[in-house]
């Protein structure tokens, strides 16, 4: 792994430069978000970020990475999502639409993309549960969840990158000296292209006048990027991880999508319909802050990553304790932010906003 550290460097490099190329090409093709409805943000950001990371990554795997014939396939599917994301950006496309290629891209991943969710893992105590001919449902449906998931944690600056690299970075982690190195360094890349992004987003230091954002393009293609990193890793012949512990690592994300697409459906409305029911939204009607938000989420995520991490290191055979635990703390935030999440946002407030 130390090998590619200087290579690292380039992909940061290299990202940079993407995202300032991009800037003026946005606002000549109109890639752009604009205030309205529910958006507050001021004048016309630049949608290009999830862009210019997928460009950025995908050069620097081909130029530094040895990588086996099937990122391709894999890199030309995570193509396909960004694509269709940044058409979205520009044209809004009919969610259905964007679920049906969404689901596709699961398919082709799992037939001829050389990654298919074929073992959930010993779940229940009873053995691996093997899903045979289901394999290619699974996959699609663990492709299109988490682009969705990590598409609709996408609220507030920062959250949805925060979110990824603490899902990719847990599973770095844990893959380090397990897996070849080449495969953990992709892993360290898209990490990286992140931080460069997330600078542009929170207009840190000298890219405090060049504010990005991701755009659908973005969101969609790091959750694919994600789930197509732990089926990678959780299956038979690159496992390093239990399944289980996958859960674990895209907690928050996995968790408020259901939660809030379950909401959604009990008052009748489309599980694609947008409103102001997420984590990030419950917690800035308490009175915090964006920043205090992107702060509280990104804290929790890690430590549930972390307990992912020590149920998986202090207990590898043990996936059906991982899963249980897993489903109780589900079972909690579900009961607190799904059936009370007003109540929890003002006891919230009379907490730490007594003063």
């Amino acid at each position: 792994m130390i090998q590619y550290l200087p290579s690292l460097a380039g992909v940061a490099l290299l990202s940079f430069a993407v995202t300032k190329l991009l800037i003026p090409i946005s606002h000549a093709t109109g890639l752009l978000d604009r205030p309205q409805g529910r958006k507050t943000h001021l004048g016309a950001v630049p949608l290009v970020g999830g862009i210019s990371i997928y460009l950025s990554v995908l050069f620097c795997a081909v130029l530094f990475l040895d990588l086996p014939e099937s990122f391709i396939g894999i890199a030309l599917i995570c193509g396909l999502i960004t694509l269709i994301g940044a058409l979205d950006d520009r044209y809004p496309v009919h969610p259905y639409y964007r679920l049906t290629m969404q689901l596709i891209a699961g398919v082709t991943l799992a037939t001829v993309g050389g990654a298919s969710l074929r073992d959930l893992g010993d779940l229940t105590g009873f053995g691996a549960i093997n899903l045979g001919l289901l394999a290619i449902p699974f996959t699609a449906i663990a492709i299109t969840g988490l682009c969705n998931a990590y598409n609709m944690v996408d609220g507030i600056d920062g959250l949805a990158g925060s979110l990824t690299i603490v899902s990719l970075l847990s599973l770095l982690l844990l893959a380090n000296g397990q897996a070849p190195d080449n495969q953990v360094a992709l892993l360290a890349y898209i990490a990286t292209s992140i931080g460069v992004f997330l600078m542009f987003n929170l207009t840190i230091g000298p890219f405090a006048k060049t504010k990005v954002f991701m755009g659908d393009a973005g969101s969609t293609f790091l959750g694919c990027a994600v789930a197509i990193a732990m089926i990678h890793f959780t299956q038979s012949n690159h496992a390093v991880i239990q399944p289980a512990t996958a859960l674990w690592l895209v907690a928050i994300p996995l968790m408020d999508m259901v939660s809030t697409m379950v909401r959604r459906v009990s008052k009748g409305r489309s599980p694609f319909h947008a409103d102001r029911t997420h984590l990030h939204h419950i917690l800035m009607r308490a009175g915090f802050t964006q920043q205090q938000a992107l702060m509280a989420i990104i804290l929790a995520a890690a430590v549930l990553a972390g307990i992912g991490i020590v149920l998986e290191r202090a207990w590898p055979q043990s996936e059906v304790v991982s899963f249980t635990l897993f489903l109780m703390v589900f079972g909690l935030y579900f009961k607190f932010i799904f059936k009370h999440a007003f109540k929890f946002a003002r006891t919230v407030r009379q907490l730490v906003f007594k003063n």
